[in-house]
């Protein structure tokens, strides 16, 4: 059970991660529909996603639950923060299950948000398989604009596919 919500959104919360949330996880790492978009995901049982749970750096990761009625429906974290130039890294996905429904959208806004109001960040940064339309239309509808692409940067499904990097501005935000 995740905890008490960080921030409260319409519809999804964001939430610490308990040890309690960890096979919410695992599960989502290992399932193909969401490990299929993350190039760097490799086969984890529950052990293993245990002992990497625990030892998850803090210092430089905000990593967020996103819930709705208290349950978890995916994973938002903000990451290779750099407070000195005030720029860092988001990323999320969302359980196949609850895919659909927003929320995706939701989380990356509430992220964004936190980072450039309450962190006072400047720049924000997201990457996304240009194979992955989703992704990157909930980046485009929270203000990201492309910045650039990575030729054949990843291989996925066989075939080597493009990353397609975003970039936000505090002084873009709209507070979507």
């Amino acid at each position: 059970m995740p905890g008490p919500p960080f921030r409260r959104g319409d519809p999804v919360d964001l939430c610490p991660i308990e040890a309690e949330d960890v096979p919410f996880l695992q599960r989502n790492y290992n399932d193909p529909a969401v490990r299929r978009w993350m190039p760097a995901a490799h086969p984890t049982n529950g052990h293993q996603f245990e002992a990497d749970f625990e030892d998850w750096p803090e210092d430089d990761v905000v990593r967020l639950l996103g819930c709705v009625d208290g349950e978890p429906v995916g994973m938002i974290s903000m990451f290779a923060v750099e407070e000195e130039s005030g720029r860092a890294m988001v990323g999320a996905w969302i359980d196949p299950e609850h895919q659909g429904n927003g929320y995706g959208r939701s989380v990356t806004a509430q992220m964004v948000d936190y980072a450039f109001a309450e962190r006072r960040l400047h720049r924000l940064t997201a990457n996304a398989l240009a194979t992955n339309e989703p992704s990157r239309a909930t980046l485009e509808s929270v203000g990201f604009e492309q910045e650039g692409r990575q030729r054949e940067a990843y291989f996925v499904d066989g075939e080597y596919v493009d990353r397609v990097i975003y970039g936000l501005l505090r002084t873009e935000w709209d507070g979507v």
